[in-house]
């Protein structure tokens, strides 16, 4: 009986702790403990810490020898957010046709939206915009500096040894991160990766279909994943990552490019076709340069999240989206044309 009542007092207060580090007072980075009434008998330790472009939160409650804990990933609460789409103006219109579908807020050029006739087809809605429409700025709101710093900092760490191979490995998120340095290019197979892990590579790293990985975090110049890939996982790359054909992410997962200043390249994010990916992709350059980074969405595709590129978004018609896409200019492949700033059979909805 008596064990059953501590079980259930500690349950309660594990709940109180998750409240607590999901409100919005809560700010502290660390180790925090905190007498939740008062009466030293009910205490609880509050942690949080970056993972990726996500907060990592543990909360543990404890009475004596018995003790709870709980760790999970935090991301922002968007529900206030209606934007659909913002589109930087760069005195051009956003022109739609076929059987796109915008639902949401839409933050667009002054030069506004129209309807086109493209390839035989009109535009098939009754209204362009199902929501407001408002006037965008010269450039997309700013990412936050102190979360891209965070990221940046790990593709130059060289704080492990370099690993030959990559055996399936799986850390807790109560313990230190499992760092995994690789100093060549690497293919990596057959194995399964989950939890506290961060996987650093100094060249291109290959991710094949039969590889699992849950929660961790990648790094290198350039990823690419096999057709087929499968799992929840934070890609960063800083010249591009390829996903082929019919790659599913779960959520929580992120794939971002952060092009260095003063690249000769284009850095791109592709999608392959038939894909489905859950949290967020984005891009970015801090300087605007001639080669805007860029993120391909595959024929088919349906992203489920967020999509932001400090630069252009291509798109190979049809494909759905449900979340928020911002960038300065969208291009539209077909068989027969490159069409820019023109969205066919898109449905986008917020």
């Amino acid at each position: 009986y008596q064990k059953s009542m501590r079980y259930t007092r500690l349950a309660a207060n594990l709940s109180s702790g998750i409240s607590l580090v999901l409100s919005n007072s809560f700010t502290t980075t660390g180790n925090s403990q905190i007498d939740l009434y008062g009466d030293g008998s009910d205490s609880v330790i509050l942690q949080s810490e970056p993972w990726g472009v996500f907060e990592l939160a543990t909360v543990k409650s404890f009475t004596l020898n018995d003790s709870l804990k709980k760790a999970f990933l935090i991301g922002n609460d968007v529900q206030k957010d209606l934007t659909a789409i913002y589109l930087s103006d760069e005195d051009r219109p956003l022109s739609v046709s076929g059987s796109t579908q915008i639902t949401g807020d839409v933050q667009l050029p002054k030069a506004g939206i129209k309807q086109a006739y493209v390839e035989g087809k009109p535009y098939a809605g009754k209204q362009l915009v199902n929501g407001a429409i408002k006037n965008s700025e010269r450039n997309l709101p700013a990412l936050k500096e102190e979360l891209l710093a965070r990221i940046q900092r790990w593709f130059t760490d060289t704080s492990s040894a370099a690993q030959k191979e990559l055996p399936s490995s799986s850390q807790s998120f109560y313990e230190n991160p499992l760092v995994l340095r690789l100093n060549h290019p690497f293919t990596l197979s057959g194995a399964t990766l989950e939890g506290k892990i961060v996987i650093i590579s100094d060249s291109i790293l290959t991710v094949k279909k039969d590889v699992s990985l849950k929660d961790i975090l990648v790094f290198a110049p350039a990823i690419v994943l096999e057709e087929g890939f499968r799992g929840s996982c934070q890609l960063f790359a800083t010249d591009s990552v390829v996903a082929g054909k019919n790659s599913v992410f779960n959520y929580p997962s992120c794939i971002g490019v952060l092009k260095p200043e003063g690249s000769k390249s284009q850095a791109r994010i592709q999608l392959g076709a038939g894909s489905v990916f859950s949290g967020i992709l984005f891009s970015y350059e801090k300087k605007r340069s001639d080669l805007q980074t860029i993120i391909s969405l595959g024929k088919d595709s349906f992203v489920r999240g967020e999509v932001y590129a400090t630069g252009y978004i291509k798109i190979e018609k049809p494909i759905r989206v449900e979340g928020k896409v911002s960038c300065n200019r969208f291009i539209i492949q077909t068989p027969t044309t490159l069409y820019e700033n023109y969205l066919i059979d898109i449905d986008i909805n917020r």
